[in-house]
């Protein structure tokens, strides 16, 4: 996603989270208190993978109960912190960028994210960042890796899928 429609996407989010809170004069609702990552996530991501990590049926990978299966490996790991949007991210301090990477793995993974799983450090993050892929390396990448899991880690066949249920024809 380029700057501009990432930024589009993060004034609507904004907006739509807003909108209501003091619509004709009424009290404002309690206002959710956010982590440092979970605000990094909603204006970094959450705009194409949505507030609770799930994209679909938008042709965006799914995150909600499945990123986790990819902190299995260390291709997996790699892959993540090497995506585009990741290692270009606005977020140039590796730890808070961490910090995001953590949440969404581990909370929005949740069960996905093998037992004993250690989360990114900012070393890590910096290493990985340096290597961003390009173009369609991505889905190259990611249809390597995917296969990786299925078989050595157990991950379910629908990880092939950007999102469940999506047709196998754009699969990535």
């Amino acid at each position: 996603m380029n700057r501009g429609a990432a930024t589009a996407c993060a004034l609507a989010l904004a907006a739509f989270l807003t909108l209501g809170l003091s619509v004709a004069g009424r009290p404002r609702a309690a206002e959710p208190e956010l982590t440092g990552a979970q605000s990094d996530y909603l204006e970094q991501c959450g705009g194409c993978h949505g507030l609770q990590g799930s994209s679909a049926p938008a042709p965006i990978p799914v995150l909600q109960g499945r990123v986790g299966y990819f902190m299995c490996s260390a291709a997996g790991r790699r892959y993540l912190l090497r995506l585009p949007n990741i290692a270009h991210s606005r977020i140039e301090d590796n730890q808070r960028l961490a910090e995001m990477m953590n949440f969404v793995v581990f909370d929005l993974g949740g069960a996905s994210a093998p037992p004993n799983t250690r989360p990114f450090t900012e070393a890590e993050v910096a290493a990985e960042r340096a290597k961003a892929m390009v173009g369609f390396e991505v889905f190259d990448t990611r249809k390597v890796v995917v296969a990786e899991l299925i078989r050595s880690c157990r991950a379910p066949l629908s990880l092939r899928q950007a999102y469940p249920g999506q047709s196998g024809s754009k699969a990535n």
